[in-house]
């Protein structure tokens, strides 16, 4: 089929198996490519830009991706990828194994026999304020204060007050974090704070844990659910493929996305990294917000940090092959950013 590619669910070890019997992306057979000891699990996709698509479709995908992680893992270890990865062939995906194998080999190490799972923490903040109220004597002093002033003379006493229930809450907060993190480390290799997405929510932690002691942490969150009853709130996801703790997220060198960084800098097609931190400070002093309009000054360093970024982040995977040497020179060419793998 024309402009087709070859969509990465994940690596797994492997190297015989053929197919699994289940379908993917667009209801495409799953099915392995295979470098040396280990495999991508792969299926057939048409080359698919996936932020232009809306919001059900975007969730429909990521759910194929997530489903077809979710049954590979009842058999192997696996390195999940990130969604949305497409390579343009097979001939590629293969370019990305021979390339990348001693970093899934590492990471496959690394989840040997442990899953990943999402505890999320939300609090009752109302009633917390309340128990300071009650049992706090500088809280219920400054309340005591307030009732014996009037209108604008009150005013300093409130703003302090809100001030201190502000500090005690975040204290709390601290307090119920180590808790928890220290309560369920004991049966974790590792953990990771993840950005929290509610208002309401204190925590959200993603624990990897082995498979042997799943049932030792669920009894464990049982635990801190009857320790915590009325005061917090938990819920935990999993197990699932240890997202949070493969830190590989791979592309295929993006020509007209580096090219683009590449001019905005002044860089010519073959430059060290010493020469686009000159570029770049150079850059930076020129747009400063003391010499042009703070609204112009900040869109062009936005840009400008953009750029940096994206030139950074191609010669650091460019490192992970060809080495790092003093004075090393990166090639900016089409073919070479093409040919090239991002590892971030």
């Amino acid at each position: 089929m024309e402009n087709e590619g070859k969509y990465i669910y994940c690596i797994i070890e492997e190297n015989g198996k053929q197919r699994f019997g289940f379908w993917g992306i667009n209801n495409r057979e799953v099915t392995l490519l295979f470098y040396k000891d280990i495999a991508a699990v792969v299926s057939p996709t048409p080359i698919i830009n996936f932020n232009r698509l809306d919001k059900k479709e975007l969730v429909r995908y990521v759910a194929s991706h997530q489903e077809v992680n979710e049954k590979v893992m009842k058999d192997y270890d696996l390195v999940p990828m990130a969604f949305g990865i497409i390579a343009p062939s097979a001939d590629a995906v293969l370019r990305i194994l021979e390339r990348a194998h001693l970093q899934f080999k590492t990471a496959l190490k690394k989840i040997e026999g442990k899953v990943e799972f999402v505890v999320q923490v939300w609090w009752d903040q109302k009633k917390l304020i309340e128990e300071l109220f009650n049992f706090n004597p500088k809280i219920r002093e400054l309340k005591k204060q307030i009732s014996s002033k009037k209108g604008i003379l009150a005013l300093p006493i409130k703003l302090k007050l809100k001030k201190l229930l502000e500090e005690e809450a975040e204290v709390q907060r601290q307090v119920y974090i180590k808790d928890i993190q220290t309560f369920l480390n004991s049966c974790s290799h590792d953990f990771t704070s993840n950005k929290l997405i509610e208002e309401d929510m204190i925590a959200n932690f993603s624990f990897l844990i082995e498979k042997a002691k799943e049932s030792e942490f669920d009894r464990k969150m049982q635990e801190l659910d009857k320790k915590y009853k009325g005061k917090l709130r938990f819920k935990y996801i999993g197990p699932m493929p240890p997202y949070s703790f493969t830190k590989i997220n791979l592309s295929l060198g993006n020509f007209e996305v580096i090219n683009e960084a590449r001019k905005l800098l002044g860089l010519g097609e073959e430059v060290t990294f010493e020469a686009i931190k000159k570029a770049y400070y150079t850059l930076s002093h020129q747009y400063h917000p003391d010499k042009y309009g703070q609204e112009t000054s900040a869109e062009k360093m936005k840009k400008i940090n953009e750029a940096y970024r994206i030139l950074e982040s191609y010669c650091q995977s460019c490192n992970e092959f060809i080495g790092k040497a003093e004075g090393q020179s990166y090639s900016f060419k089409e073919e070479d950013v093409k040919n090239s793998l991002m590892i971030r």
